[in-house]
């Protein structure tokens, strides 16, 4: 017996809890993967953070300017400036110290947080013209959307021409329009953050940021090219891992099974699979052991079918020997002349009688094999049962009393309607009768009911003799059996209670022995017939 246990209890839970999994881990190695990506990336591109480092905008807020970790903000080759509420200077964190601003330059630097962004274009109208095309685009940050939404044309002079940008410039200067595109500065991205000092006012925060030149895109390229092969790898080994794992859940039980296979093919019908996992699995073992356990009763049922068909043979055989024997005899006897007259006619009756009971037992075998062919067919008519049953009694009676039995029928007076076989339901009742008339001494009452109900018929045959043995109960139906010598001397075939089991079963009803609780019955046989 092999046993395999797992608490997955269905293979489709199996397979979704393991792909959750495999979900989670991947996204999970992802996700870190991508972390240390965009630290790497952060290090090469500065983008101006106030809040990094933590507590900035509270140095700010303080007037604690040159402790700001200006690494952290800006990058190493960065630096800011401080404006007062007049857009003076009142502090710089490099070496260089730049131009004054005015409130139009500090209003057209975009915000280190803000959310639209502007592209300048020049190019040369079809009357060689020179203009620029400044287009504002929008980005989220949260979601990554981007869009261009507004533009201006501005000609050689910066003058705006055309423009539907919510606010309205009729003139620019090359400076306010370099801050306003980023293109102030080749080197330096700026941006500005405004913010309330305390105990001095407004404060303008002017950050500039280095821009990344081609050592830092080379970098960048660098970096994409070392990753992208990182997150292929990552999802391969994953998957590789994933479908080894989900290649044992399967194949252990696929391996069991091959096993059990393989033995039961050897030779060994005792065979069984105890498994307890994904219930489409289970119900593979539960018929495997099903198979198993049939095939092993099949192979009982066949031993005991060859052992019965020898026995049966050897039964006819006897059958058959005991009266060509007895007719041998005579015959020589009377053809030798060593009878008299009057043992000559005994002779001759015996043979005479014993030739009646061969052709007897010869018809019987014949209507059993007849039977057993899977080309019989019932003559069925559909008539009252009841009536039938009647009539089958009052031809019967005769011989019924001739034997010196009483006969008692309780038969109901409407129809009970039914398709049958007269001449075989004729032979199970004569078969059933003849078995109580052979089996019991004389003054024994043979009982006769018959009952309907909306769904069924029910015949008892019964009689109050000296009852079945208890060893005989159990294959009473069965082909050859026989009471002992004290109940029949060895007489009939013992084929009359399995023919007539057989008929009930082709009529889709059922023959069987009840034990009957009246202590007046002593035998008691039911046909159920369905309707």
């Amino acid at each position: 017996m092999k046993k395999y246990k797992t608490r997955d209890r269905s293979f489709y839970i199996l397979l979704i809890k393991n792909y959750i999994i495999f979900t989670l881990v991947m996204g999970a190695l992802i996700f870190a993967i991508y972390c240390i990506e965009i630290l790497v990336e952060d290090s090469i591109i500065k983008t101006p953070r106030i809040d990094k480092p933590l507590g900035g905008q509270e140095l700010l807020r303080q007037g604690e300017y040159q402790k700001l970790d200006m690494n952290q903000l800006l990058g190493a080759t960065g630096y800011f400036e401080i404006l007062d509420d007049k857009n003076e200077i009142i502090y710089t964190s490099g070496s260089q110290r730049g131009e004054s601003y005015t409130d139009r330059e500090v209003s057209y630097i975009p915000d280190y947080n803000g959310h639209y962004y502007y592209h300048m274009v020049n190019y040369a109208t079809a009357d060689k013209k020179e203009q620029t095309l400044v287009t504002q685009s929008s980005y989220e940050w949260d979601t990554g959307y981007y869009e261009d939404v507004a533009y201006m044309i501005l000609d050689d002079n910066l003058k705006v021409i055309m423009s539907n940008i919510p606010w309205q410039a009729e003139q620019f200067t090359e400076r306010e329009l370099g801050f306003l595109t980023m293109q102030e500065s080749m080197l330096y991205d700026v941006y500005k953050f405004q913010f309330t000092e305390e105990n001095a006012g407004d404060r303008t925060l002017i950050m500039h940021a280095k821009r990344l030149d081609r050592l830092g895109y080379k970098k960048l390229t660098s970096l994409w090219k070392i990753f992208t092969p990182i997150y292929i790898f990552t999802y391969i080994v994953i998957t590789i891992i994933f479908t080894i794992w989900m290649h044992r859940k399967v194949k252990d039980p696929l391996d069991m099974l091959n096993e059990g296979i393989l033995e039961f093919s050897e030779g060994n019908r005792d065979t069984e699979i105890s498994y307890k996992g994904p219930k489409e699995f289970e119900t593979i073992f539960d018929s495997f052991n099903k198979m198993s356990r049939q095939l092993k009763e099949s192979e009982i049922a066949k031993e005991k079918l060859i052992i019965d068909k020898q026995r049966m043979l050897a039964d006819i055989s006897h059958d058959l020997k005991t009266p060509i024997t007895v007719i041998q005899g005579y015959a020589k006897a009377v053809s030798d002349g060593l009878a008299d007259p009057e043992k000559e006619t005994q002779y001759l009756n015996t043979i005479f009688e014993k030739t009646e009971n061969l052709t007897e037992l010869i018809n019987t075998f014949y209507d059993y094999s007849k039977l057993e062919h899977p080309e019989f067919v019932l003559m069925r008519e559909t008539r009252d049962m009841a009536e039938f049953i009647r009539e089958y009694l009052a031809f019967k009676y005769d011989e019924i009393n001739l034997y010196g039995f009483e006969l008692e029928v309780e038969i109901p007076e409407e129809k009970v309607e039914f398709s049958f076989d007269e001449v075989q339901i004729r032979r199970v009742f004569d078969n059933i009768i003849a078995n109580a008339l052979k089996h019991n001494p004389p003054g024994t009452t043979i009982f006769m009911t018959i009952q309907q109900t909306d769904r069924s018929i029910r015949i008892e045959i019964g009689d109050n003799g000296i009852g079945i043995p208890q060893e005989l109960k159990e294959n009473i139906f069965a082909p050859f059996i026989v009471g002992d010598d004290s109940r029949n001397n060895k007489q009939g075939s013992g084929l009359g209670l399995a023919v007539a089991k057989k008929i009930v079963e082709l009529h889709g009803g059922a023959l069987f022995l009840e034990e009957e609780k009246n202590p007046v019955i002593s035998t008691l046989f039911v046909i159920r017939l369905m309707k």
